[in-house]
């Protein structure tokens, strides 16, 4: 997959201060029970690996411009104040894994630990999430973060579930990153209902995507609730004529 921005995710800095590895460390251990080894360091680059994989956590003296960052907080939905809080920042660090192969899950996975252990050891004002170009307030990245396990993954920090008002009553809705974890995205063209039972909806069939085993296919149903489901299409996105996604069509059971 031709991402640029696969394992990569930028921390807002109020001031620039790359975090000690030791610091680094003792949160890795107190949130996962992992432990890092030093791989190198100098006064604004610290290499460390867990397990097979190596990562890389530079300091860079200046802010990320503002381009980069306007459009992710302008559909931020869940965060209103993300561009108040961000556009101040001075510096960033860049946190990215060497991408030697392995699982999609275990990558985001070892990122998702590695920026959480760096915003608590460092003026961070908030997470660029590259995969998904979401950006996230500090304190509910963390808090989302450390409850991740393999039954419960933090998709909302990795996927933009992006939700748009048609009309009065017509929502849709669309991904963007699950393609980043090596699944397909999601589309809702239509639904008449409230937004939110419709992002649970879309976040529930969104994780069953990834962690069963049995891919999801046109003419599949996926019960809901007991009155209602979920009809799969396997078709072109409707943004991206040559990006398949898997289009969701909702009718009632019976």
């Amino acid at each position: 997959m031709d991402n640029p921005l696969r394992w990569l995710a930028l921390v807002l800095l109020g001031q620039p201060q790359l975090p000690a590895f030791d610091a680094l460390s003792g949160a890795l251990a107190q949130h996962f029970n992992d432990t890092p080894q030093a791989a190198g360091s100098t006064d604004k680059l610290l290499t460390l690996t867990l397990g097979d994989d190596t990562a890389a956590i530079t300091l860079v003296d200046r802010p990320v411009p503002w381009s980069q960052l306007k459009g992710p907080c302008a559909t931020a939905w869940y965060w209103p104040e993300a561009a108040e809080v961000l556009r101040p920042h001075q510096a960033h660090l860049l946190v990215t894994l060497v991408d030697e192969g392995g699982q999609t899950l275990e990558k985001s996975t070892l990122l998702t630990k590695l920026v959480t252990a760096a915003v608590q050891h460092t003026p961070a004002c908030g997470v660029f999430w590259g995969p998904g170009r979401l950006v996230h307030p500090v304190p509910a990245f963390v808090d989302q973060a450390v409850q991740l396990t393999e039954e419960d993954l933090p998709l909302f920090l990795w996927v933009d579930f992006r939700v748009e008002r048609l009309a009065a009553d017509s929502l849709r809705l669309y991904t963007t990153g699950l393609e980043a974890l090596g699944y397909t995205e999601l589309e809702i063209a239509h639904f008449s209902g409230e937004a939110q039972q419709m992002l649970t909806f879309a976040y529930n069939i969104a994780h069953y995507q990834i962690t069963q085993p049995k891919p999801i296919n046109t003419g599949d149903t996926l019960g809901l609730t007991d009155q209602l489901q979920a009809v799969v299409h396997r078709q072109p996105s409707m943004f991206n004529a040559e990006m398949e996604v898997i289009a969701l069509e909702f009718e009632a059971i019976g």
